[in-house]
């Protein structure tokens, strides 16, 4: 137990200091930083300010007001900014299967998967959580929701377990590299249909639906858990939720692991 323990923590370490290292890094040219956040605060802006007039001229959908919908958008943006803090870095593995650049993590005294994870900083992903948590808590208080002290407790973890779950999703599509070595295009369909998560899962059809709440996982981002915090259901069973992240996240760690121990190099 001590040397797991140990093991970890030295892993963490080595993982932090590359994470600082990569930080670094990016601020030898602090005008280029400065660029790419203004830049992605003027999209997260001009994409909220789009939504909310498209919504406002239509007076919702499906049974969704305007304040509800803007409220799924707000959680899923600030799921997906979380995802992005930490496992943006797991989009480059087809890249580095196919170029064997994944060789030089091999070698290193530590997780393959925890170097990739924290080697990668996107410094400009705040933006995406204050506007996100800024259009979710305005949202909620326009529509009404009874924010009770349940549902305030409820938020952080369900939106962690949000974040894993689009976490899983990538991961596991990633992973196939090993098998796949065209699987970056299948990598960045995933990634385009993350916006789908944004929509009430209402307005799809129901084979749609199912798809979304098993093979393609998206109806859990933030459709379920909005349903809870507007208080569109009262099922216990909604506890359970931020779960559905961990639960997702472990057979996508043991699909790389697997594809990792087929891993022989670029020739292979």
């Amino acid at each position: 137990m001590a040397e797991t323990l140990a093991g970890l923590r030295k892993s963490a370490g080595i993982a932090l200091l590359a994470t600082r290292m990569n930080f670094r890094s990016q601020l030898v040219h602090p005008g280029e930083v400065v660029l790419a956040n203004v830049g992605a605060l003027v999209q997260a802006v001009s994409g909220a300010a789009v939504f909310m007039l498209a919504l406002s001229a239509s007076g919702g959908i499906h049974g969704w007001t305007l304040a509800e919908w803007a409220a799924l958008t707000g959680f899923t943006t600030v799921a997906r900014a979380l995802w992005n803090t930490v496992f943006f870095g797991t989009l480059d593995i087809p890249d580095m299967v196919r170029s064997g650049e994944l060789d030089h993590y091999l070698v290193r005294p530590t997780s393959p998967l925890a170097l990739i994870l924290f080697s990668k900083v996107d410094t400009d992903v705040w933006i995406e959580i204050v506007v996100g948590a800024g259009m979710l808590g305005g949202a909620l208080h326009f529509s009404g929701a009874d924010l009770s002290g349940p549902v305030l407790l409820f938020i952080p973890p369900a939106l962690i377990g949000s974040a894993l779950v689009f976490a899983a999703m990538h991961l596991a599509v990633t992973a196939l590299s090993f098998w796949l070595r065209q699987d970056a295009m299948l990598s960045m369909l995933i990634w385009r249909l993350d916006s789908f998560a944004q929509l009430p899962m209402s307005f799809y059809p129901r084979w749609l639906l199912t798809v979304f709440s098993t093979v393609v996982p998206f109806a859990f981002v933030g459709y379920f858990p909005c349903l809870y915090i507007l208080g569109r259901t009262e099922s216990p069973f909604v506890w359970a939720l931020p779960l559905a992240g961990p639960l997702l996240f472990l057979p996508a760690v043991l699909l790389w692991r697997r594809g990792l121990d087929r891993y022989a190099g670029t020739g292979s």
